[in-house]
């Protein structure tokens, strides 16, 4: 099974030893200019995929199933 691997996973990781996972959201997502950068839909969609990536094994990753994420984001 392939995995899609969060970006700089680590700096949004928080209470990494509870259950369930908790994520950070820093205010510096307010200047970054790649995040910005991207399409609307795909900044509303982040937080969402990060919130996943909490939850598989390995931590940080979201088994590539395109199913499984359309399902999770309805």
């Amino acid at each position: 099974m392939s995995y899609l691997k969060v970006k700089n996973w680590e700096q949004f990781q928080h209470f990494k030893d509870r259950r369930p996972p908790w994520i950070k959201l820093y205010k510096d997502l307010l200047d970054d200019y790649s995040f910005h950068s991207l399409p609307v839909e795909s900044r509303a969609l982040a937080p969402m995929l990060w919130l996943m990536a909490s939850e598989h094994d390995p931590i940080g990753a979201i088994k590539n199933d395109i199913k499984m994420i359309s399902f999770r984001l309805r």
